[in-house]
């Protein structure tokens, strides 16, 4: 592992960053969100931005304490996120329920379909392989990495770059999103 070369921590590898502040952190995010999934991804991102911005680091002088404001904020914007999904699902359920019958949402939800796969028939192989593999056979990112022998991180950033065209494809297309897929049963977020 390449070292953090931080001015106030000469030589402070990643991994002795890691270990000795993911339990920490871990304990930290589940006391707030209380799930172990969000602390064992929340986790992730917190180590993974830390890993990518090292130049950041360098003038910190406390880095237990900007390692615990850190931990903060993303659970406390986990629980925003969450939140917020909540209540845009539990909303569009409501109309689903309502207008279940309705030949005319029918027929959007499957030009929605058909956009989406459209999108995703645009993706390169990789990408478009990626998704699949998440998105259509359920595997989490380590079950993909393992399948594809790349690693976890390249599957994520996959996955998001392959997110992202999609939203983009469907919004020039006409379509909000978050509504085109929570009704097509494709949830891509």
């Amino acid at each position: 592992m390449r070292g953090f070369n931080l001015k106030r921590h000469p030589g402070l590898t990643f991994e002795e960053v890691f270990d000795a502040y993911k339990q920490q952190v871990y304990t930290q995010v589940y006391a707030i969100a209380k799930s172990h999934y969000a602390a064992e991804e929340i986790t992730q991102e917190i180590f993974i931005k830390l890993w990518m911005n090292e130049d950041a680091l360098k003038d910190v002088t406390n880095l237990g304490g900007y390692i615990y404001t850190i931990t903060r904020n993303y659970a406390l914007n986990y629980l925003r996120k969450a939140a917020s999904d909540t209540r845009l699902v539990n909303e569009l359920m409501r109309v689903a329920v309502t207008d279940h019958n309705n030949t005319e949402a029918s027929m959007a939800i499957s030009e929605c379909k058909q956009l989406i796969s459209t999108a995703v028939n645009n993706l390169s192989p990789q990408r478009q392989l990626v998704y699949k593999l998440s998105k259509e056979d359920g595997l989490n990112y380590d079950e993909i990495a393992e399948h594809l022998n790349l690693s976890k991180h390249t599957v994520k950033n996959h996955l998001m770059a392959a997110l992202s065209f999609i939203n983009t494809y469907l919004s020039k297309n006409g379509v909000n999103p978050t509504i085109a897929l929570i009704f097509s049963g494709i949830l891509l977020f």
